[in-house]
């Protein structure tokens, strides 16, 4: 199937399948104010954050005028943040002002994606080195995506937005593409929380940053498996099959 968009044709590619993201968390989890707050104060700090989250302000808004029911996977915090809290960087494909989650088809996929921006930010921010904790979500997704993996991309980014902005315009759930952190694998930029289903919990995984660069991954599941972080954008490692 094909989409028509400003005289530019899309392939419409239909998913159905489990994706990929990692989130920054800790190892073993906490609760969200157990470092900052006594036991007899989480309540207060609770309520002060329904007065000032814009994320669960949205969630308040949504359930009042019924357009999500309550126990909906667009509710859960870990897909309702994300079109929520807008990047002020954009993404790939899509300038800051829209709302999108990124996910990847493989764990190490996902990975080698989580390791060049986490390294693009430690770097930036000068951080020295340290042991960096990230949560694996996986999320299955269902529904039509605009299918890019055969186009070449251009390399300016508002190039790539002015294409976003038209798939915007085309109502898609969301673009598939081709990943430029590992060749071969692919992206899925989601447009629309209503084809998520519940994100799951899987592995946690600690990056070693040496203060220069993501050295290595330890993974607290199995064995305590140590994955050298150069070999993510190769081909597949067995241990993340």
């Amino acid at each position: 199937m094909t989409l028509s968009v400003d005289a530019e044709q899309f392939q419409l590619a239909s998913i159905d399948q489990i994706w990929h993201r990692l989130i920054p968390s800790r190892f073993p989890p906490i609760r969200v104010y157990e470092r900052i707050a006594a036991n007899d104060q989480h309540d207060a700090v609770t309520e002060l954050e329904v007065l000032t989250s814009p994320r669960v302000r949205a969630r308040q808004r949504l359930i009042g005028i019924g357009a999500v029911d309550e126990a909906s996977p667009q509710l859960q915090n870990w897909n309702h943040a994300p079109f929520t809290y807008l990047n002020p960087e954009g993404s790939a494909l899509f300038r800051p002002a829209i709302a999108v989650l990124e996910l990847f088809d493989t764990l190490q996929t996902a990975l080698a994606v989580s390791v060049v921006r986490r390294e693009r930010f430690l770097r930036s921010t000068r951080v020295p080195k340290l042991g960096l904790d990230m949560r694996v979500l996986t999320t299955r997704i269902r529904g039509e995506f605009a299918d890019l993996r055969g186009a070449a991309l251009p390399d300016n980014k508002s190039e790539r937005w002015t294409i976003g902005d038209r798939l915007v315009k085309a109502q898609v759930d969301g673009v598939l593409f081709n990943c430029p952190e590992r060749s071969g694998a692919s992206c899925l930029a989601v447009l629309n929380s209503g084809v998520l289903e519940r994100s799951v919990q899987a592995d946690h995984f600690r990056f070693v940053w040496d203060g220069a660069r993501i050295l290595s991954l330890y993974s607290f599941s199995g064995q305590g498996t140590v994955i050298a972080a150069d070999a993510l954008s190769g081909p597949a490692i067995k241990e993340l099959q």
